[in-house]
């Protein structure tokens, strides 16, 4: 009887242990799931809280003409004057001209919302730098290893001294030159891109057509922003042979001067202001083995070490 006592007391015992067990170990799963339903709750806000780029839409408005850019400073502040001067091809001085400008329904801090090219070129992916010059839309874009960094508005040449289409590469630059035109012109951040005819991107008006005599002209931020980020070539000893190319330059397109400025279709017709990845493939296409080739030849003249490992 007594055994049987015993064996009932121990009995009792290993119940209670393994019910006390069995709550503790229900209470962690039940703290895990707990924990992992916070987890999960928090990330979900997080991602909720993140905002969706939203779509942009253009509108035309026509404010006074008389100290129109202070006008546009203080209703949209200025970074949204300057987005606007981009999409209308305009400097600060012609601002003032058209009897309405195009304009976005939202501004954000990010010039590249508003490009009218491709973010991602993936043809480009291989290339260090490459500018792209449209002369149909009037504006040029700048990538590196097929990603846009930064795009603007030009002017190029108008009608009878029209800029050249082609693969060029900028050349020498000088931070002030004088036209060879007319000496009054005074060319601020000056980058060669055709030596002999004297073809460059620099800063001058820009009125909202092509006006140049050949060159491409830039607002003054976008000229400074090229004259620090694109390379110069690299010549023999004597001046006399070109080494290694400079960023390459690729200029393209015709400009219509009796039809519709392409942005001032934003407002009805956007992909009529926009360049698409496949037209710009097709293009660059045509030039592309030549950028690597003179991309890994600049790269083998910089880095000697390049050229002995391979």
């Amino acid at each position: 009887m007594k055994m049987h006592f015993n064996y009932f007391i121990l009995l009792s015992l290993i119940l209670f242990l393994t019910k006390c067990s069995d709550e503790k170990g229900s209470d962690q799963a039940i703290s895990l799931v707990d924990s992992t339903i916070k987890i999960q709750d928090s990330l979900t806000l997080v991602k909720d809280s993140i905002p969706a780029l939203p779509l942009i839409n253009y509108t035309f408005i026509s404010p006074p003409k008389q100290n129109r850019y202070k006008f546009l400073i203080e209703k949209y502040d200025t970074i949204g004057a300057k987005i606007i001067l981009a999409l209308n091809r305009l400097d600060e001085r012609f601002i003032r001209k058209p009897d309405s400008i195009v304009v976005p329904d939202t501004i954000l801090n990010d010039k590249l919302l508003y490009s009218p090219f491709p973010k991602h070129l993936s043809i480009l992916e291989s290339v260090k730098k490459i500018l792209l010059v449209d002369q149909r839309i009037q504006a040029f874009a700048a990538y590196e290893f097929g990603n846009l960094v930064n795009w603007g508005p030009t002017s190029t040449g108008k009608k009878s001294t029209p800029t050249p289409n082609g693969l060029f590469h900028t050349n020498w630059k000088s931070k002030k030159t004088i036209s060879t035109d007319n000496p009054e012109w005074i060319l601020k951040w000056y980058f060669n891109l055709e030596n002999f005819r004297g073809v460059s991107l620099h800063q001058y008006e820009l009125p909202g057509y092509p006006a140049s005599h050949a060159c491409v002209r830039l607002l003054e931020e976008d000229a400074l922003w090229i004259y620090n980020w694109a390379e110069q070539w690299i010549l023999t000893k004597d001046g006399e042979f070109i080494i290694a190319y400079g960023t390459p330059v690729i200029i393209y397109g015709q400009y219509d001067y009796k039809g519709v400025k392409p942005w001032l279709l934003l407002p009805t017709e956007p992909e009529k202001a926009m360049v698409s990845e496949d037209e710009l493939n097709e293009i660059i296409n045509e030039h592309i083995l030549t950028i690597i080739n003179r991309q890994e030849e600049r790269d083998k003249i910089l880095n000697p070490q390049l050229s002995l490992e391979n």
